[in-house]
């Protein structure tokens, strides 16, 4: 699953429409539609703010200690 995928999925999991997670990020809702569509790319601190609201950890779930 790529990020966009992961993004579309925890917001809808969580219940957050587009625009109302938009509206937290501070970008318009067609910015964030070509994020998860792929048409643009999110900046890392931007990427960063996605994965605090939508609780994605910013390494994947299956990262470990060594």
């Amino acid at each position: 699953m790529n990020y966009r995928e992961l993004i579309r999925k925890k917001r809808e999991e969580k219940g957050i429409s587009q625009n109302q997670l938009a509206k937290l990020l501070g970008i318009s809702q067609p910015y964030m539609n070509q994020i998860e569509t792929g048409s643009r790319n999110p900046t890392l601190p931007l990427l960063m703010k996605i994965c605090d609201i939508l609780e994605i950890p910013m390494f994947g779930e299956n990262t470990q200690n060594e």
